[in-house]
């Protein structure tokens, strides 16, 4: 019995390693193009950088957590590259991995009062996944000299997407993992095939009327081939200050399933920070709403992002260059 429970935790801990991919789809509110490739450099007139970092279980050891690094830029005048490296662990399981996204636009109408833009996306993962084998087994039941030791394995993939911008609202599709499985630490028979995701996500950007509050607006649903779904909707925001030096930002993020008729709430997150001319950081608490999840344990997670804009423009608010739409007589952020 309790040699079964051993390779039950080999078993699990594997799959929650397979599965943590989706973390990165949790991250797009921050970098659209990580689940969208055409979203890269989605701001054309900035370089942004962006590290996250999070942690679970404080005060135990090998828990699980993650970094992510990424950077945005424009390429040329209708070109965009979205970089991001990430190193994922949890328990005995680590994965490392690079992705790089390119984007080209195009330009379908340009006037005073409209801007629409037709972008297409292909990104390219490149990852190395270990497992510490010789940590997990007891040495009582296994023979380390045909078990022990440490698996890895190294494996390839692809990813494609379009986006439709029209001033600042947009609607986009991204489908990740167009190859199947060829990691070699996924390659026994009893492992399941790599899913194939579609996320279909719309979402704009625009100030309240008469008043000094900026809001981003996304949604996506996200569905794969073994039928499971998800529906999340995110509300990000900005308020300045009398000091256009400084500026304080929130994100409210909702997770849901849709697996049945009604579904069930997956988790939140709150997140507060402050930005400071072209530097912001952020503090995100992120809770499960169901048993599972509640039992698993809750995290934080750590934002910090930069912005160097071609106009050299210092300013708290992100995309800081607006224009007045005389027909609705408020402001719009404009990218």
């Amino acid at each position: 019995m309790r040699k079964l429970g051993i390779i039950l935790v080999i078993l699990l801990t594997m799959q929650a390693g397979n599965a943590q991919k989706y973390y990165l789809t949790n991250q797009y509110v921050y970098d659209l193009f990580q689940m969208n490739p055409a979203a890269a450099a989605f701001h054309k007139n900035c370089f942004t950088a962006t590290g996250i970092f999070q942690k679970q279980w404080f005060g135990t050891d090998l828990s699980p957590g993650y970094q992510v690094f990424s950077f945005q830029m424009p390429v040329l005048q209708q070109m965009g590259s979205g970089t991001y490296i990430y190193n994922d662990q949890n328990g005995y399981y680590k994965e490392m991995g690079l992705h790089q996204a390119f984007s080209y636009e195009l330009q379908l109408k340009k006037s005073k009062r409209r801007a629409i833009t037709l972008s297409f996306g292909l990104a390219f993962t490149l990852e190395q996944s270990s497992l510490q084998v010789d940590e997990l087994m007891d040495p009582d039941y296994f023979d380390p000299l045909l078990n022990g030791g440490n698996q890895s394995g190294w494996g390839f993939n692809a990813s494609t997407g379009v986006l439709l911008k029209y001033n600042d609202y947009h609607i986009g599709m991204g489908i990740t993992n167009l190859l199947p499985q060829n990691n070699s630490l996924y390659g026994h028979a009893d492992e399941p095939p790599l899913t194939t995701d579609i996320h279909i996500h719309a979402g704009g950007s625009y100030k309240v009327p008469d008043r000094d509050f900026y809001v981003e607006p996304t949604l996506l649903y996200r569905r794969n081939m073994y039928v499971d779904s998800r529906l999340d909707a995110n509300l990000k925001l900005y308020m300045p200050t009398p000091d256009p030096d400084w500026a304080t930002w929130g994100l409210v993020a909702y997770r849901h399933t849709t697996e049945n008729k009604l579904g069930k709430s997956l988790g939140m997150a709150l997140t507060g920070g402050i930005v400071y001319k072209n530097f912001s950081v952020g503090l995100e608490y992120q809770f499960g709403l169901t048993k599972a999840r509640s039992a698993y344990g809750n995290s934080y997670q750590l934002v910090i992002n930069y912005r160097v804009c071609r106009d050299r423009s210092k300013s708290a608010i992100p995309c800081s260059i607006e224009r007045r739409n005389k027909r609705h007589n408020y402001k719009f952020l404009s990218y």
